[in-house]
């Protein structure tokens, strides 16, 4: 349990090296870009990572991307590998670029793919060899929304299991972290206000280590970058640090954002605090594949976005498409199975 105690970013100045780490799936790599940037710009010497974990639109198939289907790309260990503008995913003759490979591209730089299908132990594994591989003395986790701090109670959680996979293992990593959120909300799960409410609560702990917010040097950077990237939640700093205002529709219109000056903060927290407060990251805890952290959250009755990507998929090969109504009634249907088998609510 390495949970990195500093009082500002400012210290990672003095630090060979700093991993910035997407921790909720592809999407999260441009929010992570913002982090690094804001690393690099206070002196820090960081290198940006992602765990790895496409969304239906950019990868037709279900579940994270394993490092077995990665090619060129020099591979550190069973859920690590080095990336570049070179490197490409094939799944099953279907090839497609992650989005840290687009952010190689843009760096001009290497990154580092996150294979998360191993399960929390697999990540642990991943990260602490960072330390030994890659000289890494801290680690930044950066989740846009807010999720990764959910108590896993919350109605409108639509992806807490790669959150949980990541908080559980950068509380355990041998490498100390911290985790940030980026834009309150912004991934249309938990409200602004509830994420707020929760960086309250775990400031109330002595959790919260600073709030820091775009800059116009990093807003010019990521509007240039933005087109390259495919994720709503983390193109949203942007449209509110250009000063729109109100509320937006995304993921195929099924979720509302509300967006304001605030989805252009990040808040930086203590891992051991974060980890302490959740109910979903203990509960995956010491699992060794992306399936048995799934069945963990499901007999809490937790239903997951394996569930969602697995019947979303059902729901394509029957030619059904994606609307609104349909991931909705999808989801809602989903949900209302795990709580007929028999599982044993978390909350």
């Amino acid at each position: 349990m390495a949970s990195l105690n500093i009082d500002s970013l400012e210290e990672f100045s003095g630090m060979s090296r700093v991993l910035v780490v997407g921790i909720g799936g592809g999407g999260d790599t441009l929010g992570a870009l913002l982090v690094y940037l804001k690393i690099r710009g206070l002196g820090g010497k960081p290198v940006l990572g992602n765990v790895v974990w496409e969304r239906l639109v950019l990868d037709p198939f279900p579940g994270p991307i394993p490092l077995e289907q990665l090619v060129n790309a020099e591979i550190l260990g069973r859920s690590i590998a080095i990336v570049d503008s070179n490197t490409y995913v094939d799944r099953y003759g279907y090839t497609l670029k992650p989005q840290i490979v687009t952010a190689s591209e843009v760096l001009g730089e290497k990154t580092v793919f996150f294979d998360i299908s191993k399960g929390e132990e697999g990540l642990l594994e991943a990260l602490d060899t960072t330390m030994d591989k890659l000289g890494v003395e801290a680690i930044v986790g950066v989740d846009v929304g807010g999720d990764a701090i959910a108590v896993g109670c919350e109605e409108d959680l639509w992806s807490p299991l790669t959150d949980a996979i990541s908080v559980s293992a950068l509380h355990r990593s041998r490498v100390p972290s911290i985790i940030t959120i980026l834009a309150p909300g912004a991934d249309g799960e938990m409200s602004q206000h509830q994420v707020i409410k929760r960086v309250s609560e775990i400031a109330s702990k002595g959790g919260l280590i600073g709030v820091y917010g775009v800059n116009r040097r990093e807003y010019k950077i990521l509007k240039s970058a933005s087109s390259k990237f495919v994720s709503e939640a983390s193109k949203i700093p942007i449209e509110a640090f250009e000063g729109f205002m109100g509320n937006k529709k995304i993921r195929w219109g099924s979720r509302n954002v509300e967006v304001n000056p605030i989805s252009t903060t990040l808040y930086a927290l203590n891992t051991e605090t974060v980890y302490n407060m959740s109910r979903l990251a203990p509960t995956v805890r010491g699992t060794r594949s992306i399936d048995e952290a799934r069945r963990r959250l499901n007999d809490r009755c937790i239903y997951t976005e394996l569930n969602l990507e697995e019947d979303l998929a059902n729901l394509r090969a029957e030619g059904g498409a994606f609307t609104a109504m349909s991931v909705l009634e999808v989801r809602s249907a989903g949900r209302r199975r795990l709580l007929l088998s028999g599982c044993n609510p978390l909350c």
